[in-house]
């Protein structure tokens, strides 16, 4: 059965507030911290850790860009606006559930990790146990917030 959750991202906003960087963050460390940051709220919450999906990885940074484009800050923006067929095309196939967290503006990875942590719809995508997978998007390239999040969520069968 698959099941896409599509939490609020209200809060994010909120939260979020968009400064100047001297230098552009290096995009795969800011990626891998969110991915650490996620396991270690699981592990705090007794959930098992998320492994790391290069195929997720591929879909949350395609759409970060596409978030960053400024045409549309949701779940259902861009060319492929709908999740499901954002995974598939990433080479994501055979799951049974995925789930997406965005943010716009935080500036550190721990700053939106915190951000999502405190939005119910976005905490309870973190510490599903309907995921066994995870996959993190990051850009500074441009738009209103300047700095974009994206996280994928899934399970595979036979996961």
């Amino acid at each position: 059965m698959a099941r896409v959750l599509l939490p609020c991202v209200a809060a994010a906003l909120v939260f979020a507030v968009p400064t100047s960087a001297a230098a552009a963050p290096d995009r795969a460390v800011y990626e891998a911290s969110v991915i650490a940051l996620i396991n270690q709220q699981r592990a705090t919450a007794g959930v098992a850790a998320l492994s790391e999906a290069q195929e997720l990885d591929t879909a949350a940074e395609r759409y970060a860009s596409v978030l960053a484009s400024g045409t549309c800050f949701e779940h259902t923006c861009g060319p492929v606006p709908q999740l499901s067929d954002r995974v598939d095309q990433a080479g994501y196939s055979g799951w049974q559930a995925v789930g997406e967290n965005i943010a716009a503006g935080f500036q550190t990875p721990e700053a939106v990790v915190a951000g999502w942590m405190a939005s119910p719809g976005h905490r309870a995508n973190i510490l599903s146990t309907d995921y066994s997978e995870v996959g993190a998007g990051f850009t500074s390239s441009g738009g209103k917030f300047g700095m974009y999040w994206a996280a994928e969520f899934g399970t595979r069968d036979g996961q």
